[in-house]
């Protein structure tokens, strides 16, 4: 990786291309800048395809091209083709729907997650497996790596989900993708329509991309492998969980006969202080690493990150809350980032006391009320196969159809546990009488002979559709009663009124964002964002990294990209005392550090009124 000139990186046309920029290096500014040199050596607009990771960053690319008082000045008539992988994949699959059992009308993407692992579930239990081999199934198709043997296990689950699918005319986040290739691989002319289109194919968040989506890039790349340029850093791949590998940026060089990889050396976001204690992390937990680059600094020196050990939650969440409120005072924007979001109701709570704006990433409206919602919506849409799904779910777990045993864990008998299971059965194979003109709910509905669970999500789902629809006379007021009553979440008033106090007060406490704002994040979520001040919390051994994950390299990963989202301070938290909800480990006192902390190789900072060792 010999250092190379902008100039030489962004008019290389001669061979395939990736560049390695970190956090705040300019890559929005470095692939709109590639379109722009394109179009001004005659290249049609027609034959780039732009491939970024969301869609907020496809609009992003599409403003900054199109911006007249900004630097490229394109015109609209003029650009190339923008999108997301997953929506490029989709518009494939409408070429071919047939060919993958689905049909062009009204066919669109299931992207609920708990309605996928209910159906991933039902799918395995119909097949005679249980519900440990559909997550098998589910961690297989997300990492995209699809070599279908008819005898295993999961291979069964998968072909016995995607006919579930079928009947309902919706494919899910990764089947774009997947059924894409199959399209691709099976139709000549339409490989050759999108070869076409992507003459030249920009990558945006190459680490990010999964086995699908790099066969996906190699489909479509092969016509003319110098047209492909990919901009992503390793040192960024943090979705793992989901199939995302950084294999692929690493071999990149293997994978592309002829390529190059070349670093962007600038750091326009972050200042010396904040990039080396998080390449220090870098360096001792991810051997595969491609290593610190030299950077040049756009920011002159700040102060160092401040490492905090805090006595316990409570005094840490109102030190989050004296920070950020010092910080907004200024008008300054502040990310609050946590491990999970268990974190968040302390930390909100000391934000609404100082009464600073903030929003929050996660829904904290009480569950109870979400299940109200979720039967709200399906009694507005009965024939969405998967909100009645949703619905079956939560009346069997607490509502009229209560069947025992939902967890399956330790506090249910065996026998509880068989039960439930037998039950789950028999709501699986529900699917099977299915099809593209009979419904799930017209299924249950018109079902002969039901048996008890059945019979009473028959009750259940009968009452609600009647006092939707029929709600004058001795019916007023029947339909938010029978809602309590059949989801089984109002049964006692006083969770009633709890659960419409709490929700008064979030819409009271809600605050629109702007200048001086908070925003409280998970680490995962605060991808691509940035602030001025940065405060991480939650930062023991027990918890970053995550000992359940089993990826100590992804964790420290992570933690970088959490720690390079501040442009001017950072702050790095970890408690004395920490209660067994929010920790993974057995220890409530005395809680180590995280060894990513060490690896900074400075001392904590105690912030109590009485001495303990760091």
């Amino acid at each position: 990786m010999a250092p190379r000139k902008y100039e030489e990186i962004v008019t290389n046309f001669s061979s395939p291309t990736l560049v390695l920029a970190g956090p705040g290096a300019g890559k929005t500014y470095l692939l709109a800048d590639r379109v722009k040199r394109l179009l001004d050596n005659g290249i049609d607009n027609e034959s780039i395809t732009v491939l970024t990771f969301g869609k907020d960053a496809s609009q992003h690319m599409r403003e900054e091209l199109l911006n007249q008082t900004g630097h490229f000045k394109i015109e609209f008539k003029n650009l190339p083709h923008i999108s997301t992988m997953h929506s490029l994949g989709f518009t494939i699959v409408q070429e071919k729907p047939r060919y993958v059992n689905l049909l062009k009308t009204n066919l669109k993407v299931q992207a609920d997650d708990v309605a996928k692992r209910l159906l991933f579930r039902d799918a395995a239990l119909i097949c005679g497996f249980s519900e440990a081999y559909s997550k098998e199934a589910i961690g297989c198709k997300e990492h995209g790596d699809c070599t279908e043997e008819p005898n295993k296990k999961k291979c069964i689950i998968c072909s016995k989900y995607r006919e579930v699918m079928a009947k309902c005319n919706r494919l899910d986040f990764d089947d774009q993708i997947l059924l894409a290739c199959k399209i691709l691989e099976k139709y000549p002319d339409i490989l050759e329509k999108y070869q076409l289109q992507s003459e030249h194919l920009l990558v945006d968040e190459y680490q990010d991309i999964n086995a699908a989506q790099f066969h996906l890039i190699e489909l479509l790349s092969r016509k003319n492998r110098k047209g492909l340029f990919t901009v992503g850093d390793d040192a960024q791949s943090i979705y793992g969980f989901r199939g995302c590998d950084p294999k692929f940026i690493l071999e990149f060089g293997d994978n592309f006969q002829g390529a190059i990889v070349v670093t962007l050396l600038h750091s326009r976001r972050c200042h010396r202080n904040i990039m080396e204690p998080s390449f220090k992390i870098l360096k001792s937990n991810y051997p595969a690493w491609t290593g610190e680059p030299k950077l040049k600094y756009h920011k002159p020196d700040g102060d160092t990150p401040y490492i905090w050990h805090l006595p316990n939650e409570l005094l840490e969440a109102k030190q989050v809350a004296k920070v950020a409120n010092s910080a907004i005072k200024e008008k300054k924007e502040v990310l609050i980032l946590t491990p999970k979001k268990d974190f968040f109701p302390i930390l909100t709570k000391e934000l609404k006391k100082r009464k600073i704006p903030h929003t929050c990433s996660v829904n904290l409206t009480p569950e109870r009320l979400q299940v109200v919602n979720r039967v709200i919506e399906w009694v507005q849409d009965p024939n969405d196969n998967f909100k009645t799904r949703l619905v079956v779910e939560d009346f069997i777990n607490t509502g009229i159809a209560k069947v025992p045993g939902a967890d399956k864990d330790n506090r249910s008998s065996s026998t509880t546990i068989a039960k439930r299971i037998d039950e789950e059965i028999k709501i699986a194979k529900l699917w099977e009488s299915v099809s593209k003109k009979n419904d799930l709910f017209s299924v249950i509905k018109n079902y002969a002979n039901p048996y008890m669970t059945l019979a009473k999500l028959q009750e259940g789902f009968a009452s609600i559709d009647e006092t939707y629809y029929n709600f004058k006379g001795n019916n007023r007021g029947e339909f938010a009663k029978k809602i309590a009553f059949v989801s089984g979440v109002w049964i006692e008033p006083s969770k009633m009124v709890e659960d419409i106090l709490e929700v008064v007060k979030i819409l009271k406490d809600e605050q629109p964002t702007g200048t001086g704002s908070v925003r409280l994040l998970t680490l995962r979520k605060a991808k691509g964002l940035e602030a001025d001040v940065v405060i991480v919390v939650g930062l023991e051994d027990d918890i970053m990294p995550n000992p359940r994950a089993n990826n100590i390299e992804e964790e420290a990963r992570l933690l970088y990209v959490s720690m390079t989202r501040a442009k001017e301070k950072l702050y790095l938290f970890h408690c004395f005392k920490r209660p067994r909800n929010i920790s993974y480990g057995p220890e409530l006192t005395k809680k180590p550090r995280s060894r990513f902390l060490v690896a900074i190789g400075r001392k904590s900072e105690w912030k109590g009124t009485y001495k303990v060792k760091s």
